[in-house]
């Protein structure tokens, strides 16, 4: 994947997050999808495009949601960069691992969110509960479950076939 490809994904996922998506809420949960996106990249595809993920789709939703620049692009670096730990603890195949890492960081995110925006904008920090988080986190496995599959199959096209050596 180019970083070109990155870049311009981030941006259509930023606007699709805050156009289509808020139409789409669960249980009073909506998925976030540049969240998603960069952690799926960050883990399967690379680093670099995982932070390009990060930096310019959150830059964008910073832009589209009226929210001090720069928060919401803080946010998802600081939990892409716990993704990319996870992911140099993992084997090769890491597509479950993926998943569960999108889950769980979901709650950081969230977390990390709130509380930048509380430093930034001088909102009241008052916690993610586990009954608002909970719908999110589910929401954004099914996402991830739908986004690994489509980055395992472009990883796995460039990737050479084993053939026997005669």
């Amino acid at each position: 994947m180019s970083l070109l490809f990155a870049a311009v994904g981030a941006l259509v996922a930023a606007l699709v997050e805050t156009s289509v998506f808020p139409d789409l809420t669960i249980a009073g949960a909506k998925p976030d999808l540049v969240f998603v996106l960069a952690v799926v990249t960050s883990m399967m595809v690379g680093v670099e495009d995982g932070l390009v993920w990060a930096s310019l789709g959150g830059l964008m939703l910073d832009m589209l949601l009226h929210r001090p620049v720069g928060a919401t692009m803080l946010s998802l670096l600081i939990v892409v960069g716990l993704a990319i730990l996870v992911a140099r603890l993992v084997g090769a195949d890491r597509r479950a691992i993926t998943i569960l890492a999108v889950f769980s960081l979901t709650w950081g995110y969230q977390f990390v969110s709130l509380a930048v925006l509380a430093m930034t904008s001088g909102v009241a920090f008052s916690g993610a509960s586990a009954a608002v988080v909970l719908p999110i986190a589910l929401f954004n496995a099914i996402l991830a479950i739908a986004a690994v599959g489509v980055a395992h199959a472009v990883v796995s096209r460039g990737r050479p076939t084993d053939r026997l050596d005669w």
